[in-house]
């Protein structure tokens, strides 16, 4: 009888214990999501993370059966919306949509968080070539005429950069260096406001992505040339850099990260569904009128990606001092 009593309470014993007991297996994310997802994205409204990543929160949005709900947190070349998730609670209700300025960033200065370990990869989304767009008066029609031209006038020419560090600022500081000419940044919180005082003159330059200007008075600028490896076959007009002979070639990236530590279960599933949904042809459509292609990863790959890119860009961050720490 006593024997009995005995197994009887220690198992009770071990019920509550297991109960109390915190749990990530799947057992803890059976009901994910079960309320709305914070969707981060670092930077002001207009620009390629805002375009892309607004569409992939209203694709998640339908097959979660959850609203993922956009959330700008710009400034500081992105540093402040992925501090913002860098430490959002790891339970798969915060993400972060951004491009390679999450490498770039890091490169140029001490950011709160390692860009390669505070946050989990979830998967790369597209990427795209940049494009050279010059507000509507500026006196060259092509890139050797720019080139010339700014070699013309050394530090007289103005770029805008989606904030110290952004994927354009190195981009351009990197044609600075290949090209041999020198032109003089201004940061901005987001691609956006760059975008609005080149329409209005007020600098001579920015360095983006078709999906920056696609859709707004931007689009009207002129586009001198991509930085792509070859030409895209929507503006076959648009000549490469690596064809005026300059070795120069840059892409972005886009993609999804959670903070680290986000259980397992909910990243795969996140990852499963991002996958669709890039393999759609109609957001495949989507992406090739922004002048972007799909490019989904694993998360290894992804992790990989930006730990690469934080190498590249700091050597260039420190040829161009740009280094702040």
């Amino acid at each position: 009888m006593h024997f009995r009593k005995l197994v009887s309470v220690l198992g009770v014993t071990a019920a509550c214990i297991m109960a109390a007991a915190p749990v990530s297996s799947a057992m803890a994310q059976d009901g994910w999501p079960a309320k709305p997802i914070r969707m981060v994205v670092p930077f002001a409204t207009g620009g390629s993370n805002d375009v892309i990543g607004r569409r992939i929160a209203q694709e998640l949005s339908q097959r979660l059966g959850q609203p993922v709900v956009v959330e700008n947190r710009g400034g500081g070349g992105g540093t402040i919306g992925a501090q913002v998730v860098a430490s959002a609670p790891a339970d798969g209700y915060t993400l972060l949509f951004m491009s390679s300025s999450l490498a770039t960033s890091a490169a140029v200065q001490k950011t709160p968080y390692d860009p390669v370990t505070a946050f989990d990869p979830v998967s790369r989304v597209a990427a795209a070539p940049f494009l050279l767009v010059t507000r509507t008066d500026f006196p060259a029609r092509t890139f050797s005429e720019f080139v010339d031209y700014a070699k013309a006038n050394p530090e007289k020419l103005n770029y805008g950069s989606a904030g110290l560090g952004d994927n354009s600022q190195l981009a351009t500081e990197l044609l600075n260096d290949l090209a041999g000419i020198r032109t003089m940044a201004v940061n901005y919180k987001g691609t956006g406001p760059a975008l609005l005082d080149l329409v209005a003159g007020r600098i001579d330059f920015t360095i983006t992505s078709i999906a920056s200007i696609r859709g707004t008075v931007a689009d009207q600028l002129p586009k001198l040339v991509f930085t792509g490896a070859q030409r895209d076959p929507d503006f076959s007009e648009i000549p490469t850099i690596r064809e005026s002979g300059l070795d120069y070639v840059v892409e972005l990236w886009w993609g999804v990260f959670a903070p680290a530590g986000t259980p397992k279960e909910v990243r795969e599933r996140l990852n499963q569904e991002i996958a669709a949904i890039v393999r759609e042809q109609e957001f495949a459509t989507f992406l090739k009128s922004a002048g972007a292609t799909p490019a989904p990863s694993s998360s290894d790959e992804l992790r990989a990606d930006v730990a690469r890119d934080v190498e590249r860009w700091s050597k260039i961050a420190v040829k161009a001092g740009l280094k702040v720490n």
